[in-house]
């Protein structure tokens, strides 16, 4: 999405949010028939969540939430565009998305609805962070590779 919000690529964005829209709500519902499996066998109780406090940043919102999704986004687009590892872009945006949608999908299975919706909302600020910030790293970065930077160049193709 970020490449294509910097292309003005209708294509390209419309792509990347059919990757998030699908993807993620399938994600979701994977790991809520996973719960329901884990609910079943007794493995997994709606007690247990209640002992999250030392996990409680995966679904509370606050100023750190835009602040990791940014710095995810960045170092993501950092890693495409300066020929590094592009494995750095799968890790840094899986820390700030997988943990909030599994634990939105887990929380509504038993019935956390609270702590459902605070998490979808964080998997909602750190999907924004990341576009925005990786659409910003690209702008600047095809700025210093027209001055004769030495950056990787991202076409559109």
């Amino acid at each position: 999405m970020a490449v294509g919000l910097v292309l003005r690529r209708g294509d390209l964005i419309r792509r990347g949010a059919l990757a998030l829209a699908v993807g993620f709500p399938l994600a979701m519902v994977v790991t809520a028939i996973g719960s329901l499996a884990l609910d079943a066998t007794g493995l997994l109780r709606t007690e247990d969540l209640a002992q999250l406090d030392q996990v409680a940043f995966i679904y509370e919102v606050g100023p750190f939430s835009l602040i990791v999704a940014l710095l995810a986004g960045a170092a993501g687009m950092l890693s495409l565009t300066s020929a590094k590892s592009a494995a750095l872009v799968g890790v840094f945006i899986s820390v700030t998305t997988v943990p909030a949608a599994a634990f939105a999908s887990v929380a509504l299975v038993e019935g956390r609805l609270a702590q459902a919706g605070e998490s979808a909302l964080q998997l909602l600020i750190n999907l924004v962070g990341i576009v925005v910030a990786a659409a910003v790293v690209l702008l600047v970065s095809r700025r210093h590779h027209a001055r004769g930077g030495g950056l990787r160049r991202l076409s559109g193709g």
